[in-house]
């Protein structure tokens, strides 16, 4: 056994560190049930991860803010496929938040089958962040054309285009956006 074998497991494509993992609790990840108020932070190593954890842990948890409790962070917004503190995620009161490194493919069907709760609130925040006024007409645009199915649609959306030219390596099969 190599050194690769000895510390990592590939599972379905991906590498995970051996001695952190539970083989078992990845096989049944497909099926983890996800609730309607779940926050899952899933982003890239290195890219914000807990500057992320920590924003929402001062959102949600007074004690975080004003210092009154002492929860760590790995149990405040755990790893899914990284159960450190062997938490029993079932019993986790809600909200919970998790933390994720997987890929899309890997997280569970629960997740991906989510959609966003209210989209034109979501416009609305993010265009106030921006500073960037819109009129009702504007917005509504906006909302209409930001469905995943409008933008799916869409040649300037949807990066199709990239699959079809030389560039690409799968000239014949799928679409950029899948769902």
């Amino acid at each position: 056994m190599g050194d690769e074998d000895t510390y990592l497991l590939k599972f379905k494509g991906y590498n995970f560190e051996r001695s952190l993992v539970d083989i078992d609790f990845l096989e049944n990840l497909d099926d983890f049930e996800i609730r309607d108020d779940d926050v899952f932070i899933v982003t890239y190593p290195k890219s914000g991860t807990i500057w992320t954890q920590q924003i929402l842990s001062l959102i949600y948890y007074k004690g975080h803010r004003n210092r009154t409790e002492t929860v760590e962070t790995i149990d405040r917004s755990p790893f899914l496929e990284y159960n450190l503190h062997k938490i029993d995620y079932e019993k986790r009161p809600s909200p919970r938040l998790f933390t994720s490194h997987l890929p899309y493919y890997l997280a569970p069907k629960g997740l991906k089958n989510k959609k966003a709760k209210d989209l034109r609130s979501s416009v609305l925040k993010i265009s106030s962040f921006l500073e960037k006024e819109l009129s009702e007409e504007d917005l509504d645009a906006v909302v209409n054309q930001a469905t995943f199915q409008n933008m799916k649609l869409d040649p300037q959306a949807n990066y199709d285009s990239i699959l079809k030219n030389e560039v690409g390596t799968r000239t014949n099969e799928g679409h950029f956006l899948r769902k």
